[in-house]
Order: C-alpha cells, then sequence, then structure tokens
C-alpha cells in the first residue's frame, strides 16, 4: 500500500485532527490512516495543544471547539514558529472572523462539508510525497 512521506522521505507524514464532532474526526481520522498518513486526533483545544509536542506535519483545525476558539491554537503555532502547515475546517460562514485580523493566517480553508479530494490534493502539497511500500 502507498503511504504518505515526509518531505524528507524518512518518515510517514504527520497529520493531528482537531475536531469535537465524534463522527467527523473518526471518519476523517479512517479516511486518512488509510490513504497512509499517520494521523491523530483531539478533540479540544487542551488535548490540541498537549498533541502539537509530536510535532505533526499540518494541523486540520476546527474552530468552534468546546473549550474555546480553535484560532488560539493557530496563533499559538505561528506565535511559537512551529514548523507545520494549518488548515482551517469549519462549517462557519464567519470563520474570518472568528480568527481576527491578526497576523495568523491559516495556510487552507475548507469549508464542511469537507470534499475529501480537495483536502488530499492540499495535503499532497503539504505534507510529503506518496512512495510505495511494496518491496
Amino acid at each position: 500500500m502507498p503511504t504518505w512521506k515526509d518531505k524528507e522521505g524518512d518518515r510517514r507524514s504527520r497529520v493531528l485532527i482537531v475536531e469535537d464532532d465524534r463522527a467527523s474526526r473518526r471518519a476523517l481520522l479512517m479516511l486518512l490512516k488509510l490513504r497512509g498518513f499517520d494521523a491523530t486526533h483531539a478533540c479540544n483545544m487542551g488535548e490540541a495543544l498537549e498533541q502539537l509536542e509530536s510535532q505533526p506535519d499540518v494541523v486540520l483545525l476546527d474552530l468552534m471547539l468546546p473549550d474555546g476558539n480553535g484560532a488560539m491554537i493557530l496563533d499559538y503555532i505561528r506565535r511559537n514558529n512551529l514548523p507545520m502547515r494549518v488548515a482551517i475546517t469549519s462549517g462557519a460562514s464567519n470563520w474570518q472572523a472568528l480568527i481576527g485580523d491578526g497576523p495568523h493566517k491559516p495556510d487552507a480553508f475548507f469549508s464542511k462539508p469537507l470534499q475529501f479530494d480537495q483536502l488530499m490534493g492540499w495535503l499532497s502539497d503539504s505534507a510529503g510525497t506518496l512512495v510505495s511500500t511494496d518491496q
């Protein structure tokens, strides 16, 4: 089965899914793992901040979380110059208002319901390259 590797090709690309909706989170996690990503998840801001220590390549970030605005996670990533790409995933039509006018912007935005092919296209450009694990 092919696997997504990081830009250096030495490990599977890591994706952190920050999503409070259980069904959405589980579906996205399963699809990404089936496509060869090393995918993990967080249900809220506290878990997301803990998971950032594992240094994912990409963060898929919902804004409306039960314990606050996901934009605070985006600000934390940018303020600390963490080497990861961030895509906002939101059903909110006013998502730009939720992240504010500050200097910290996401690398991409995907409206819900997610179009998986669009997301995969962006991930292929952001997270690494597809390599065959067949010998």
